[in-house]
């Protein structure tokens, strides 16, 4: 039996989304080395901190490429770490936006970019799919 089209779409914004924050993360990372950064005046501490954003970024993108492969399995561990890291991800940019009172266009979209799988790993029919093990194979 085929896979209804919604749960294609499911999986394919969150394999986009994980790419989009692995990808976040390698530039975060690269900028270690940019002349811009090497030109501060503390650098060990510059590099550090764009290390610690490197990490921060590669961690979720790491867990939700593994919920990607566990959507795509029909299992309920990957809905269920797929809907945690999206709503984990919104709820560290929604606070972080709140907190310094700064609502950058940058982090707004990133923010934004995860309330749409949220939403759609919440409709009835995703919802059912993954908790039901998804149609007859």
């Amino acid at each position: 039996m085929r896979r209804p089209s919604l749960i294609t779409v499911v999986i394919v914004l969150q394999f986009l989304l994980g790419l989009a924050l692995a990808g976040l993360s390698f530039y975060v990372l690269m900028q270690t080395r940019s002349p811009e950064v090497l030109a501060e005046p503390d650098v060990a501490q510059a590099i550090r901190g764009l290390q610690i954003g490197a990490a921060v970024l590669g961690g979720p993108a790491l867990i939700m490429l593994i919920a990607v492969l566990g959507l795509w399995t029909r299992r309920f561990w990957g809905w269920v770490l797929s809907l945690a890291t999206d709503v984990g991800m919104l709820g560290v940019l929604l606070y972080s936006m709140i907190d310094e009172r700064d609502l950058d266009g940058s982090e707004s979209a990133l923010a934004a970019a995860f309330v749409v799988p949220v939403v759609l790993l919440l409709l009835p029919g995703v919802r059912k799919f993954y908790w039901n093990g998804g149609p007859p194979r």
